[in-house]
Parts: C-alpha cells; sequence; structure tokens
C-alpha cells in the first residue's frame, strides 16, 4: 500500500515515541544534555523541582533482575550510586518483590521509560536526598504493609516525581515532609488508595512546633489524575503550593485539604464526581492506627466534599491546644482560587482567603484552561504511561 508523505511523518514521530529512547540510549555513553533521551526528559521540568537532573553527568547503571536484592538488582544499583552521579534504567520489562523499602540517594535518577517497571508490596524512601527523578515506574503496594509507595522527607529537596502509577498503600502514595522542599510532581496516576497524599504533616502535639522547618516546602502539582480515592488528594500544611491542571474524580470521603497556613494556589483543576457510583474499595483500608476502615457510605454526599472547608482537618486540634501553646497562627489556610471546573455531581468549597500571601509562582508553566477534552487528556497520559515526550 502507497503511504502519503504526511502519514510518514507520522509514522517516523510514532518510531520516536516508542522505540526511539530505547535507540538513543544505546548510542549514548553517558547520560549527559547531548544524549537525546536524556535531553527529551528535561526538557519536561516545570515547577518548583524543575532544577533536578537526577542522574546526569553521572554513568548509566542497569538493572537485568527482578530480585529483591543482590547483583543486577534495583536494590544493588541504588547502592553503586552512593558513589557518584547515575542514570539508572533496565534491561527488560520486571515486576519487583520488594521485601523493604528502597532507599535513593542523591544525584539520581530512576527511569523507567522503555520498559514496563513494578514495584510490589513497597516503595521508594528519598531521605535527605538531593537532586532525584523517579519517572515511569509503577507502584502497587497490596496494601499489604504500611509503607508508603514514594516518601520525600528529612530535608530532601530539587526532587521531581514523574509518570508514575502509584497504588494500594496502607500508608500514603506520596509524602512531602519533614523540611523538604523544591518538588514537582507531574503525570502521576494516583488511584486505589486510602490517604493519597500527605505535603506536610504534624509531629508534635503542638501543631506549630515545626513550622520553621516544614514552611520551606515548595510544591508544584500539575497534571495528575487522582482516581478512585478516599481522601487527601492532597493534603496540605504549612508551606507553598501551586497545583494546576490535576484531575480528581470519584474521591469516596473528600477531594483535597488545606489548612496551618499553607499558601496554595489552586488553578485550572478538574473536579468531578459521580455520586450514583459504586463503591470499588475493599472491605477494610488497614490504617497507621489499627483501625480497619471503610468510607463506601460517604459516597452519596463525597461531590459536595471536592475539599474540606479550609482549616477544617486541623480545626478541632488547634481550638484545644490554643489556650495551652499560645496559637498566633491561623489554622487557616491561605489559599488563591482560579478558574477551576466542577463537572458531574462535583461541587465547589474552597474559597479565596487572603489570596495576597499566595506568592505567585517564580517560574513559567504550561498552563491549559481546565475542559472536558483535559480531563480525557490526563486520564489518557497520566501514569506509567509509554508516551517518552512532552505530550501535546
Amino acid at each position: 500500500m502507497k503511504l502519503g508523505m504526511t502519514t510518514m511523518r507520522w509514522l517516523l514521530v510514532l518510531v520516536m515515541l516508542y522505540g526511539g529512547v530505547a535507540a538513543a540510549d544505546d548510542a549514548c555513553k553517558s547520560p549527559d544534555e547531548q544524549c537525546p533521551a536524556i535531553a527529551s526528559l528535561l526538557q519536561q521540568r516545570e515547577g518548583y523541582g524543575a532544577r533536578a537532573t537526577g542522574g546526569m553527568g553521572g554513568r548509566f547503571i542497569q538493572v537485568a533482575s527482578n530480585a529483591d536484592s543482590g547483583p543486577g538488582t534495583l536494590r544493588a544499583a541504588l547502592a553503586q550510586a552512593k558513589k557518584g552521579p547515575a542514570w539508572i534504567r533496565f534491561a527488560s520489562d520486571m515486576t519487583i518483590v520488594l521485601n523493604s523499602q528502597l532507599r535513593v540517594p542523591s544525584n539520581v535518577t530512576i527511569d523507567g521509560r522503555g520498559k514496563q517497571v513494578t514495584l510490589i508490596d513497597d516503595g521508594l524512601g528519598v531521605y535527605g536526598s538531593r537532586n532525584v527523578i523517579l519517572t515511569h515506574l509503577t507502584i502497587d503496594g497490596r496494601l499489604n504493609r504500611l509503607t508508603q509507595a514514594v516518601n520525600v522527607a528529612n530535608g530532601s529537596r530539587d526532587v521531581w516525581v514523574d509518570h508514575m502509577d502509584l497504588s494500594r498503600m496502607s500508608d500514603r502514595l506520596l509524602n512531602v515532609k519533614n523540611g523538604s522542599t523544591d518538588v514537582t510532581i507531574s503525570w502521576t496516576k494516583f488511584h486505589n488508595s486510602n490517604k493519597v497524599m500527605l505535603l506536610n504533616n504534624i509531629t508534635s502535639k503542638n501543631l506549630f512546633q515545626n513550622y520553621e522547618r516544614d514552611s520551606i516546602a515548595r510544591v508544584t502539582l500539575h497534571h495528575n489524575y487522582f482516581f478512585n480515592t478516599v481522601q487527601r488528594n492532597p493534603r496540605a500544611q504549612f508551606g507553598t503550593f501551586h497545583l494546576f491542571n490535576n484531575l480528581v474524580e470519584n474521591w469516596d470521603f473528600y477531594g483535597m485539604s488545606f489548612s496551618l497556613e499553607a499558601k496554595a494556589l489552586v488553578e485550572g483543576n478538574i473536579f468531578n464526581n459521580d455520586s450514583q457510583r459504586k463503591c470499588v474499595e475493599p472491605e477494610f483500608f488497614p490504617t497507621v492506627e489499627g483501625i480497619n476502615v471503610n468510607y463506601c457510605r460517604y459516597i452519596p454526599i463525597a461531590p459536595q466534599r471536592s475539599a474540606l472547608d479550609n482549616g477544617a482537618s486541623d480545626r478541632e486540634a488547634y481550638e484545644k491546644r490554643k489556650s495551652r501553646h499560645g496559637y498566633t497562627r491561623d489554622y487557616k489556610a491561605f489559599l488563591r482560587l482560579k478558574d477551576n471546573l466542577y463537572l458531574g455531581d462535583a461541587k465547589p468549597v474552597l474559597q479565596d482567603y487572603h489570596p495576597e500571601l499566595v506568592p505567585e509562582p517564580p517560574y513559567r508553566y504550561r498552563y491549559e484552561k481546565p475542559t472536558p477534552d483535559l480531563a480525557e487528556k490526563i486520564r489518557k497520559f497520566a501514569g506509567n504511561t509509554p508516551a517518552d515526550i512532552r505530550q501535546p
């Protein structure tokens, strides 16, 4: 069959999209800006975590074994990466059942592009690390142990989490906490889990004891897909947060939550919920408190809770402890709402509150008008998808 020039050009584009990364990688001796596969990924960086370069300038390390530990495994590759910058790739599709969490050191990229890589039962801990990129991985906890899919903590900074598929964790799917900052989370699918994302957390009975440490947090969330979750999409305290062009769909309890002087610009996000849908939760979710919970009964009213009322998640504790600790800070977050879209039965909850205290993002970003078409685009491209360059 004779192909026209337009068809030939599209075929060439598809080859580059789905096969070009592997070919380009094979031709690159090191992960530097001259390597097309490296450059194509780094061109997609946006937000507070855009300075992350991961293992650029270091060496490639290839994971060849799907065992938990030992030669050729991802755990061994991360141990090698402690000696210097590393760009970790995978020799083939693989499913890795983990016995414990993997620790990610500084100056590392874990790059699953071009392969289907799944981590089972545990995830990745980024503790006190700088300059980390995690992209194109699936992490499924199967609700087997109290752990996180991605835990960014203990003063980590310059971290980019991109095109991940995270599900079924008994603790949380993703944290950014304990003095960590300059993080971007993009094009990631969060699904089938209870407490999804915590941006800062209370580590003392005095709510503001660690305010100075944690208020430095700066996090960007864009083009993420929160689907069939229960709550905390995200829950944010202290810190500065920019949430744009995310899709939050069919939460069972509530969508987002902001409190304790978080400064959040929430713009161009899409909220969609159906009050008549069937519950897909398991019989119960295990929790760190040792209580088994299920939220199916909240589905009929969930669309009215696209977010909790400003400050509601911490108001009771704040009022009980205010006289003891002499709080002068607000239990509410400072919010600026802009151009968000509500579909299905979803209703708006959040309103501007001291929007003049919410800073303008100090970076340029590719904002898209929220529409049903954008929602469909996020459904299609968010997660551990095979696309290897920026979506159209």
